[in-house]
């Protein structure tokens, strides 16, 4: 029997509200990991290729995402 997720078993909304905040939190942690191990991987000589082909993402895409340029 496959699991259900918090958000797909009924919940009120005095169930669901006080999850938003930590999983805010928990999104911005994960997103400033990342950004770290890209800064790494470009420090040791990834191209935004490479990073792009390990996100699942394209060249483009992982450098507007993480190169710090507009």
């Amino acid at each position: 029997m496959p699991q259900v997720a918090p958000w797909e078993a009924e919940a009120t909304l005095e169930d669901v509200l006080p999850n938003l905040a930590p999983v805010a939190s928990a999104a911005t942690q994960v997103e400033e990991s990342l950004t770290a191990w890209v800064s790494k991987a470009r420090s040791l000589g990834a191209t935004w290729a490479q990073i792009g082909d390990a996100l699942g993402i394209t060249r483009q895409s992982a450098w507007e995402r993480f190169s710090g340029e507009e």
